[in-house]
């Protein structure tokens, strides 16, 4: 299995799920945590965001979301566009999170409406449109292009493999769906499919990642030779 390919895979199904995280609903003891989380340091929230914490995704979703609808709002664009751009500015948090060396030298309300903010102006640009309500005087830091440029091709190409998994089809979708996000075991996917055990459930599933590379690698060189 080609490495560069499962780490799409992994993370793909990674980013769904942290995606599903921003604008999930709590049942009363993840609210009541929540309240909790409010006070809980910028660094612990970072920390808990390194972690895939529930909790600190949601917290940080709502502290600071309502602040980047309003800016979406006031520019021509609606909730949708705002919970689209939150999330993409969200995952640039995320991976940069992720990695050791990154040190965030400003608050996290400061640096998500600084991404967000030119996400979305970067978007305007791109539809000839005119942003209509940006206040210099806003405190925001400059984003580096690169880190942009760098998040929009990983959501193509994200998009691309999500694409390539509605034309895998059944049953290979769901089991892949159980495993990678549902965190289901090869027992569970064996009992839940029919499989006679869960090693017979493990190969169906080498067997399902091979045809979704080839699928994968397929529709990207038709991609690239239709541009």
């Amino acid at each position: 299995m080609n490495f560069l390919f499962f780490k799409y895979i992994c993370k793909y199904f990674l980013f769904v799920i942290i995606k599903g995280l921003l604008f999930k609903k709590f049942n009363i003891k993840q609210r009541n945590q929540m309240k909790l989380a409010n006070y809980w340091s910028e660094a612990d929230l970072l920390r808990g965001v390194k972690d895939n914490s529930e909790i600190a995704i949601k917290t940080i979703y709502k502290l600071h979301f309502a602040m980047v609808e309003n800016f979406i709002r006031l520019n021509g664009g609606n909730s949708q566009d705002a919970k689209d751009v939150f999330q993409d500015g969200f995952l640039v948090l995320y991976r940069n999170v992720k990695n050791d060396d990154f040190k965030l030298d400003c608050k996290i309300k400061t640096y998500l409406y600084s991404v967000c903010r030119r996400i979305w102006l970067t978007e305007l640009k791109r539809k000839n449109k005119v942003p209509t309500s940006v206040n210099e005087l806003d405190e925001f830091i400059t984003v580096d292009d690169a880190e942009i440029d760098e998040n929009n091709e990983q959501e193509k190409m994200l998009s691309h493999l999500s694409q390539c998994l509605e034309l895998l089809g059944e049953p290979c979708s769901s089991l892949l769906s159980d495993f990678y996000l549902n965190n289901y075991s090869m027992q569970e996917i064996a009992d839940k499919m029919g499989y006679t055990n869960a090693d017979n459930a493990k190969t169906q599933k080498y067997k399902c990642l091979l045809r979704l590379k080839k699928i994968f690698f397929k529709n990207e060189i038709l991609k690239k030779e239709t541009i």
